[in-house]
């Protein structure tokens, strides 16, 4: 567990590991939080577990899950990962705890996941060419996952060998999940894959957007990919989101430039290259212009 943890990963894993045993009757799936900094640990929402020391190769369990959480330390918890390793139990690595993983072991014939965002990070500071954009990913016992949103999911699939047909599909009406998704399903990448959040038009220009971060389209031009005028496509972003497209255009480009800039040593003139500015002052002009926007609309 990590300092300033996510509180969604955590409690998406113990309230599925709590509703399995309500399944079966009896306390078949126990866990413990340990920490390379033990004590009382606050998450980012206000959750707060009383972690013990991890001792790399002490008392090892069934299942080893590191999750993940702001700035992630991976020099303590990878050698309980290596221990877990030796002893051929499996381990699942979560969000920030995968980037951090990724970038230590640098995996060259395996294919290893994370969130998509830093996946996006990675591919731009480095040659990750078994790097995925799936849900998860189980490499010799060791999987990596996009964790947040899809913990859940995650957790039922780790215990679900452990429960029959009848107990795992009471597990997940509990659980108010329709289906579990498998880990090779590729993550939702970008606004534009929410599906029912946005009309069809607007959708599909978010996707176009997204798609080209590094050499951006003229309004104009996406507007006829869609195949409606200008006008309408303008009016569609006011209607629906209180924001013109043009504006929603370069919040995405300065989303993904300020991740960079905070996740990555790129230099300044490279990471405004990759988010389609041809200068650091026309970056720095984004920015400005981005910090006085007004606080509308949906990357606001």
């Amino acid at each position: 567990m990590q300092d300033a943890f996510s509180d969604l990963e955590i409690s998406s894993i113990v309230t599925t590991l709590m509703a399995a045993n309500r399944v079966v009757g009896k306390s078949t799936f126990n866990w413990k939080f340990i920490s390379d900094n033990p004590g009382l640990i606050e998450g980012h929402c206000g959750t707060i577990v009383r972690a013990e020391p991890a001792v790399f190769d002490h008392q090892l369990m069934d299942f080893l899950i590191v999750v993940g959480g702001g700035k992630v330390d991976p020099n303590g918890w990878m050698q309980r990962v290596r221990a877990m390793q030796r002893a051929g139990r499996p381990v699942a690595i979560l969000s920030d705890a995968a980037t951090a993983y990724i970038k230590i072991a640098r995996p060259s014939d395996h294919p290893v996941t994370t969130h998509w965002r830093d996946v996006g990070v990675l591919k731009e500071t480095g040659f990750f060419h078994t790097l995925s954009t799936r849900c998860s990913e189980n490499s010799g016992g060791v999987i990596t996952s996009a964790g947040t949103g899809y913990s859940l999911e995650l957790a039922v699939s780790l215990i679900a060998d452990s429960l029959g047909r009848n107990e795992l599909a009471e597990l997940g009406s509990r659980l108010m999940i329709q289906t579990v998704r498998s880990g090779s399903v590729e993550q939702p990448i970008g606004v534009s894959c929410l599906a029912n959040m946005f009309d069809p038009q607007i959708e599909r220009a978010i996707s176009i957007m997204e798609e080209h971060i590094c050499d951006p389209l003229a309004t104009t031009e996406i507007a006829d990919r869609i195949g409606i005028s200008i006008r309408h496509f303008e009016r569609l972003f006011n209607t629906h989101l209180s924001i013109t497209p043009g504006r929603y255009y370069r919040q995405i480009r300065v989303k993904k430039a300020h991740a960079l800039i905070i996740e990555t040593k790129l230099q300044l003139l490279s990471i405004a290259l990759a988010t389609g500015y041809s200068s650091v002052s026309s970056l720095s002009g984004a920015f400005l212009r981005n910090l006085a926007s007004p606080r509308q609309g949906a990357l606001q």
